[in-house]
């Protein structure tokens, strides 16, 4: 009897540890692990978008295999038009402005039995750690929120008007690209003749003075694909 409950013992010691040994159970899907979600939702991704994040791509070791920090640059692309991974394409939709997430995608979602080059083996797991900073669609236009209005409007800004107004630029994720107030002087210029990128141009109309917008404008109406 002290024989056979030894050997039980001994059994189930070595089970556990083989359990405790044993190589992660392969993905079935993605997996998504928010590791930071903004207090707001400013927008979020849908199939059909452009998107700009930074990533940090590993495998399930840590090991980094590459990232978009490294270049300087954010990785930029459309979402669901088989541009990317297929579980990134997947992984991307719903994401906000500002959101962070940890994205485990499984080989069949990923690069398969190929793998990709000397970098990715075949048959591998691969985790991306994202940050989404942009987001924008081909059918986007200028969006307008008023958040103050004052209580008489005398006259509202047309075409060919001559204004002057005070404004803050960011870029969707909140970062100042530009402001009016840290020169201390107001922007002074004719509306709808071409002095303005053509977002500003159409934001600005209808305008009383003493109003508060926030005037949020796709590339297309804003500086395209060069940037300034």
């Amino acid at each position: 009897m002290i024989k056979c409950a030894l050997g039980m013992l001994t059994l189930s010691l070595l089970v556990t540890f083989a359990a405790c040994n044993a190589p992660p159970v392969p993905l079935d899907d993605i997996l998504i692990e928010k590791t930071f979600v903004p207090e707001q939702c400013v927008r979020a991704v849908k199939v059909g978008d452009f998107v700009r994040y930074h990533y940090i791509g590993m495998f399930p070791d840590g090991k980094k295999f590459d990232s978009s920090y490294d270049r300087s640059s954010t990785y930029n692309v459309f979402v669901g038009k088989k541009q990317l991974i297929e579980g990134m394409d997947k992984a991307l939709v719903g994401m906000c402005v500002n959101e962070r997430s940890l994205i485990k995608i499984p080989p069949h979602l990923a690069y398969g039995k190929q793998g990709y080059g000397d970098i990715i083996p075949p048959d591998s797991i691969l985790h991306f750690d994202v940050l989404l900073l942009d987001v924008w669609n081909p059918d986007d236009d200028v969006q307008i929120n008023t958040y103050y209005t004052p209580p008489t409007c005398s006259r509202k800004v047309e075409v060919s008007d001559f204004v002057r107004y005070h404004y803050n630029g960011t870029l969707l994720d909140g970062t100042l690209f530009d402001s009016s107030h840290t020169r201390m002087r107001t922007y002074d210029t004719y509306v709808g003749i071409g002095w303005l990128i053509a977002g500003m141009d159409q934001g600005l109309l209808g305008m009383c003075v003493g109003e508060r917008r926030i005037i949020t404008m796709p590339p297309s109406l804003g500086y395209g694909e060069n940037g300034d």
